[in-house]
């Protein structure tokens, strides 16, 4: 609840009223900026970051289930629900000082769309600049990279967006160790191959509107991690062929948009060998990826691997909802990726 002197602080006459389309305001991830009011965003992660030098900040978003995380001066500081326009207050200080603010969208692409409005700053504030990070990394993949009840109770629990959240998703845990952009190309249930499949909605900017295609822009990710199988594999084995081959061909696009890339085929954590049942599904995982790491060697493309994040332990960290993996567990796969890529890359 805002209080009324906050309140008046932000919608007395001479507070500065901070467009959306300021060229101090930097967005990460797919923003589509198409609509006059504002620019909207749909995938998990999405993220606008401002920096300013004044007392108290707010802002403005079009009614959206969606929950945002806010990070200020690097920390989180907690969850937010936008309800209609109103401001709601970012920053509160006495004094004048620099701030640097990020919003960090922590529900996934079915939950809603979230659209930026404004920000509204107090008298006086002044925008900064904001110096990009020199590395990007990219997930591609499901429930598991949304954060999908990663802040859950237990296994028992079914999915809800209060507990789910991407910023403590392992692709933007790894990112922050990195000091890097991340872009979180992820919907829960989605499969490689051969239906309700990620690569017929990656080239969108909002997943649910195929008019609103994705160019190449922003902070190109010079890491690519593609973690898809736990539901391809959920009923048994698919086709080693169909999806070996609709993996490569997934591959091969990504490899025309970013040539300099590193991709990494993700194992894990979801999978094992004991369900379902008298399939070994791990094992054939495995098998597969290996399979397509040599199909892409022998397209030319040495610059591919995989990255097996192994099998989550309950026992010592514990489930999120619907049996998937804990913030615990989301933290170890984060503490692998980033030492992987650090190691690859040298960043």
């Amino acid at each position: 609840m805002l209080t009324a002197a906050l309140l008046l602080t932000l919608t007395q006459t001479d507070a500065i009223n901070i467009s959306a389309a300021d060229p101090h305001i930097r967005y990460v991830g797919r923003w589509d900026f198409r609509d006059s009011k504002g620019p909207r965003a749909q995938w998990s992660a999405s993220t606008v970051e401002i920096r300013f030098k004044g007392k108290s900040l707010g802002v403005s978003f079009a009614g959206s289930p969606d929950y945002w995380v806010e990070e200020l001066d690097g920390k989180p500081v907690g969850k937010l629900q936008f309800s209609d326009s109103t401001p709601q207050v970012l920053v509160d200080s006495p004094k004048a000082a620099v701030h640097t603010v990020r919003l960090i969208k922590a529900t996934e692409a079915f939950v809603g769309i979230g659209q930026l409005l404004k920000f509204t700053a107090s008298p006086g504030s002044q925008l900064l600049s904001i110096t990009p990070p020199k590395h990007a990394i990219e997930v591609i993949g499901d429930s598991i990279s949304c954060g999908y009840g990663n802040e859950g109770k237990n296994e028992k629990e079914h999915f809800a967006k209060e507990t789910e959240n991407a910023y403590l998703s392992y692709g933007a845990i790894a990112a922050r160790a990195l000091s890097a952009d991340f872009t979180d190309i992820a919907w829960s249930g989605r499969k490689m191959w051969p239906d309700n499949t990620i690569p017929s909605i990656y080239n969108l900017t909002l997943p649910t509107d195929t008019r609103a295609l994705w160019g190449i822009g922003g902070n190109v990710p010079m890491a690519i991690v593609i973690n898809l199988a736990t539901n391809d594999f959920g009923k048994g084995a698919p086709d080693e062929k169909g999806w070996t081959s609709a993996y490569s061909d997934f591959v091969g696009e990504l490899r025309f948009r970013n040539p300099y890339a590193r991709i990494y085929f993700a194992v894990g954590t979801m999978m094992s060998d004991s369900y379902p049942p008298n399939t070994n599904a791990l094992t054939t995982l495995r098998r597969y990826l290996k399979e397509i790491v040599a199909l892409r060697e022998a397209a030319g493309d040495k610059n591919v691997s995989i990255v097996d994040f192994g099998v989550q332990d309950a026992a010592a960290d514990g489930l999120g909802s619907d049996w998937h993996p804990s913030v615990k567990t989301h933290e170890k796969m984060a503490a692998k990726l980033a030492q992987t890529i650090k190691a690859d890359l040298k960043w």
